[in-house]
């Protein structure tokens, strides 16, 4: 047994191996046509494996329909994912993976965008039309699987994110069974979050991460941290879909805005919603969320909207730089 590759290095490898195979997935569009290993069998492998904790298992098998789904070759995947269940430092690696928030959220936007097609509700008769008959069996087959290991048990919070992975791939492939399962699910932690009196910022915080998730669907704008350099083009929408995105990041933010005033998360959902609003062409509404982003900062100018430089480099929030001519920080 050999101890020289440390965990730093382990964990960035399993994160560009997974990065890899959700980025090929998000672009491959079709290669049906080449080898697999058999499909029911992988299945199995993952779902009866004894050593891999269900989260895990969830995981694997979306990645598995993912692949079914995007035509794209599992040959490799699948070796790799056999040649690596078994090992305790891989498994301990893909844990710390499957608890990077950014990380699920990431490959949820992905997944819930491709399979709404817009100005649609449902993913297009012709793009279900693309995936064979048996790589839509297979795909369904996994999904279930998943959906049944996250099922077990009282799911966690941090397991809602693959909930919406799976809804998004259900949609794919037109199981309105599948979705509806983890649309059940989604549901009912969103809105006991809700009513709860006390809730924690974690779950918060994550609740309301979903619920963007689910409005960026409807009008896939992202909200960048500093000024765009060129304006990009908005994607095309209408105001049914318009309303659809703004109650969920509405109610997003009203998560928010149950944790103190001073809190990052709670100020930049406003932040954010200005800028959406602002990109629209919803001048009054971007006003509004701006004056009650003030009010939680306690300043009144547009430069709090974006992170100041600070003299030294680095960036600071919700503060005004004041600059006082030439100052040295002592480094050289």
């Amino acid at each position: 047994m050999t101890s020289s590759t440390s965990r730093p290095a382990r964990i960035k490898a399993v994160l560009a191996i997974a990065f890899a195979g959700n980025m090929l997935a998000a672009q491959l569009p079709a290669l049906s046509q080449e080898p697999r290993l058999a499909s029911a069998s992988m299945i199995d492998f993952i779902s009866k494996h004894s050593q891999i904790p269900r989260e895990e298992k969830a995981y694997r098998l979306l990645q598995l329909a993912n692949n079914y789904i995007s035509g794209i070759p599992s040959t490799v995947w699948e070796a790799s994912v056999r040649a690596g269940c078994g090992d305790p430092s891989s498994i301990r690696d893909m844990q710390i993976l499957l608890r990077r928030d950014r990380y699920l959220l990431s490959w949820a936007d992905r997944i819930s965008l491709q399979s709404y097609s817009v100005g649609t509700t449902a993913l297009s008769e012709a793009g279900r039309k693309k995936i064979s008959g048996e790589d839509l069996v297979v795909a369904d087959n996994a999904i279930k699987a998943a959906i049944e290991q996250l099922g077990q048990g009282s799911p966690r919070a941090e397991l809602l994110n693959l909930y919406l992975v799976a809804s998004g791939l259900s949609r794919m492939t037109g199981n309105a069974q599948n979705e509806k399962k983890c649309n059940k699910v989604l549901n009912e932690a969103i809105q006991a979050c809700e009513t709860k009196k006390t809730v924690d910022s974690a779950q918060i915080k994550l609740i309301s991460s979903i619920l963007n998730s689910m409005a960026y669907v409807f009008i896939p704008i992202e909200i960048e941290d500093f000024p765009m350099q060129s304006r990009r083009r908005l994607p095309a929408f209408d105001m049914k879909n318009f309303d659809r995105s703004e109650r969920l990041k509405l109610r997003a933010a009203a998560l928010l805005d149950r944790l103190p005033v001073t809190d990052h998360d709670r100020r930049k959902a406003h932040r954010d919603l200005t800028l959406w609003y602002t990109q629209l062409g919803k001048g009054e509404r971007a006003l509004k969320e701006k004056q009650e982003l003030f009010n939680l900062v306690g300043v009144e100018e547009d430069s709090i909207l974006y992170p100041q430089q600070r003299t030294c480099g680095g960036e600071v929030w919700w503060t005004v730089e004041k600059k006082s001519g030439p100052r040295f920080c002592g480094m050289g």
